[in-house]
């Protein structure tokens, strides 16, 4: 048909398009590469019609019909389709952006590659429609029920999806950037490889959902429940994580420069080089599966396995976690408290490859009669002369052990000022103001000398709250002194020289460290007891960068390190006055 035909009817008005459209006798309207303008087209009939590669703009088109329209690679932007059908249309690769869509039909359209741009959707279910690949790019979906739905490599940048069940919906490679997702349902959905930076996800319940390699930059997490979230690969840099909800998370190789833990977020915390991940992950767990049973040779090499997989990984710490019985043999689980300066993965992975490798080690021994034999007969020779000393050394229980604790080093100002006169009382009654205090909060390991002072306790709030404690009371007694607190692995050993129990470690030592660096009346923490006391309210954490008086591990004196500056909150002034 010719198509100025077509154009000459279109323009006699409604009723004369819709007379003459159903007298042609093909039926099919061809309006390929036309251009249209702020043309009145309510009510006509473009069923079946086809707008290949038109450009169709501030047009209306209430109360039309384009049910089968084919409308591909078409431009149809800013018009209005209100209580238009659009039922099975095509919109392939169409461009509707700024239209009106007020109660039309939309339903079963082919969306493929459309750009559906700031577009209301209220009032439509679009759940049906496909929607991956495309752009949806400041659009209102609001209270949409989406779930389920593939949004993968689709644009959502500023798109409203406020109150959205978006339950296991697919965002894989989708842009989300300032998209607005407050209020919505989350729950296991997938954000594999998507942009969220700048997105507002306070108070959401993000439980198990994926967020590997995705953009979390500048993202607002604070009250989130990301428990059991995968967040592989991810970046989370200028996120705030107040009050999150971490349980179970993997954070593997994620990837954050800073981050904010305080309820206004404001105050940045500093991050070096995986560090986020060595704080916050979950312990590293080596796992190994041994066929029938654990046979009695492997069960007494387990120590020589931890130290051999400890000593080819330097600063790592290792324990046996567990032995158990599952089908078909047992299983035996190392865990890594310590991971040192490596990176937790990468660390992960090659221990995991080595405990495999003399795993099999240990495996062959068991058809390997004659060095079996050796192997028990060393095993009884060792038992026979060390299990009486053993027994006799069972009541000190505490020597040799490997614990997890908070380790406080505080220390009195101007003490080498003190006159002979006035030394020994000053320290009677430091040494008196103290000790009720730390019997208070149940400080264990106490070691004082002059007008120094070493404890532990069992948890990071319990240790704070007795610092606060002790810096009130004797600032009241006219003391001033310096605190600094570090929470992690602490050997206890025996002192052959002063016959009691003495404790060892880089947290001991970085406790030491804190306290000297620490202004006159500060008390200076580290991340890790920050990480476990903040959640008690009772403490804010004030960003400090301080240089070491003395050199620690691979930090040399006069480098920089991170912490925290400590005061009470008001609750927990009120409890201590």
């Amino acid at each position: 048909m010719d198509k100025n035909q077509v154009l000459h009817a279109l323009e006699q008005g409604a009723s004369f398009w819709n007379s003459w459209r159903k007298h042609q006798v093909n039926g099919e309207i061809n309006l390929d590469g036309v251009e249209l303008e702020g043309m009145n087209l309510n009510g006509y009939d473009f069923s079946k019609a086809s707008f290949c590669n038109a450009r169709v703009t501030h047009c209306s088109f209430q109360y039309a019909d384009l049910i089968f329209a084919n409308l591909q690679g078409s431009c149809f932007q800013h018009n209005d389709f209100s209580y238009a059908k659009l039922i099975a249309a095509n919109l392939s690769r169409c461009d509707l952006s700024g239209s009106i869509l007020f109660l039309a039909k939309i339903l079963t359209a082919n969306t493929r590659n459309a750009r559906l741009e700031n577009i209301d959707f209220r009032g439509h279910d679009i759940s049906s429609l496909i929607l991956r690949d495309v752009s949806l790019a400041g659009s209102n979906l609001e209270s949409q029920q989406l779930a389920r739905v593939d949004f993968g490599n689709s644009n959502l940048a500023g798109v409203n999806l406020r109150n959205a069940d978006l339950s296991s919906a697919i965002f894989t490679g989708a842009n989300l950037s300032s998209a607005n997702m407050r209020g919505a349902n989350l729950t296991g959905a997938v954000f594999k490889g998507a942009n969220l930076t700048g997105v507002d996800l306070r108070q959401l319940d993000l439980y198990k959902a994926d967020f590997a390699s995705a953009n979390l930059t500048d993202c607002d997490l604070r009250g989130a429940n990301l428990g059991k979230v995968r967040l592989t690969g991810a970046t989370i840099t200028g996120s705030k994580l107040w009050k999150i909800t971490s349980a179970g998370w993997n954070i593997a190789n994620v990837k954050c420069a800073y981050a904010y833990w305080d309820e206004s977020g404001q105050e940045k915390t500093v991050y070096r080089t995986h560090e986020f991940e060595r704080i916050f992950a979950e312990a590293v767990t080596i796992e190994l599966r041994y066929p029938y049973r654990l046979a009695d040779h492997e069960l007494a090499t387990l120590p020589i396995f931890m130290e051999h997989l400890a000593a080819v990984h330097w600063g790592t710490i290792l324990r046996l976690k567990s032995i158990s019985d599952v089908a078909g043999g047992a299983l035996v689980k190392f865990v890594v408290e310590e991971v040192g300066t490596h990176n937790p993965t990468e660390l992960k992975n090659q221990l995991q490859t080595e405990a495999e490798r003399i795993q099999l080690a240990q495996l062959v021994l068991r058809t390997n009669t004659q060095l079996h034999v050796q192997l028990k007969e060393k095993m009884a020779a060792i038992r026979e002369e060390f299990w009486p000393r053993l027994l006799e050394l069972a009541a000190d229980h505490e020597q040799e052990q490997v614990r997890k604790l908070t380790i406080l080093f505080m220390d009195l100002k101007g003490f080498s000022q003190w006159g002979n006169d006035e030394l020994s009382e000053k320290l009677a009654l430091f040494r008196g103001l103290v000790k009720p205090i730390l019997k208070k909060w149940s400080a264990d390991h106490p070691n004082m000398e002059g007008d120094s002072l070493r404890v532990t306790f069992k948890n990071a709030t319990a240790g704070l709250a007795c610092a606060c404690m002790m810096r009130n009371v004797l600032r009241a007694a006219g003391f001033e002194l310096r605190i600094g607190l570090e929470l992690g692995e602490v050997s206890i050993i025996h002192n052959e020289v002063t016959d009691i129990p003495d404790l060892e470690g880089v947290a001991v030592s970085m406790a030491a460290r804190m306290e000297a660096a620490a202004e006159p009346g500060e008390v200076l923490v580290s991340h890790m007891v920050r990480h476990y006391a903040e959640r008690s309210d009772l403490f804010s954490f004030t960003p400090r960068r301080v240089p070491l008086k003395k050199s620690i591990g691979t930090l040399a004196q006069g480098e920089h390190i991170e912490c925290f500056a400590v005061e009470a909150t008001k609750n927990l002034q009120e409890a201590l006055a």
